[in-house]
């Protein structure tokens, strides 16, 4: 098969935006150069390594996809899943040997790709998917820690409230309308005022 123009093995790579380089690692030097140079005609910046090689080259970049190969789920691809999700690198793990007890020995696959190593779909498929699936990821978790923010923001304004109405005579509203005053005066949220004045009189 041609090897794609350039153009379009960027255009590959841009689908994800965020990863500069894929890394492939494997438990076999024969699959890993088979894997590398399949890759190598979709993408730009293909770079096989081994386990021992791994933290190096995470040092180096943070903006990466990896691609595993191996033999069978063990503690060594587990550390490779759970350093893949440490640094939101969008992850495809293929196993040679895919049993259901294997599938139980790593993490849930909630922001990786597992398949079989035998797969007849081209891998370039998988990294995109996999791609898809940590920016799924990424974006649920940002959703939920906005989520968590608010509701925390909104419990500290109620005990903020609830102070300067009994230390201040005040309703509700004329204690909201003072924090909300102090907050536009300040450039800060409602909530940091909120936290603010219940440090200050150590009501944390």
């Amino acid at each position: 098969m041609a090897k794609p123009e350039k153009s379009d093995r960027k255009q590959v790579a841009a689908n994800h935006k965020d990863t500069s380089q894929i890394l492939v690692c494997s438990d076999c030097t024969r699959e890993q150069a088979k894997l590398t140079g399949e890759l190598a005609a979709r993408y730009d910046n293909v770079i096989g390594c081994r386990f021992s090689q791994l933290a190096a080259l995470t040092a180096q970049t943070q903006d990466s996809a990896l691609v595993i190969s191996w033999a069978r789920a063990d503690a060594e691809l587990r550390m490779l899943v759970d350093h893949a999700d440490s640094q939101r690198w969008p992850l495809v793990v293929l196993l040679r040997q895919l049993e259901h007890q294997d599938i139980d020995r790593l993490p849930a696959p909630n922001g990786y790709v597992l398949l079989p190593a035998d797969s007849a779909t081209a891998l370039s498929v998988w990294v995109e998917r996999a791609c898809q699936v940590r920016d799924s990821q990424s974006q649920m978790e940002n959703a939920l820690a906005t989520l968590n923010r608010r509701l925390e923001d909104r419990r500290l304004v109620e005990q903020a409230k609830g102070l300067l109405m009994k230390h201040q005579g005040l309703d509700e509203a004329e204690a909201y309308r003072l924090l909300r005053e102090a907050a536009m005066h300040n450039s800060q949220s409602l909530g940091q005022i909120a936290k603010n004045l219940l440090l200050s009189l150590n009501r944390l």
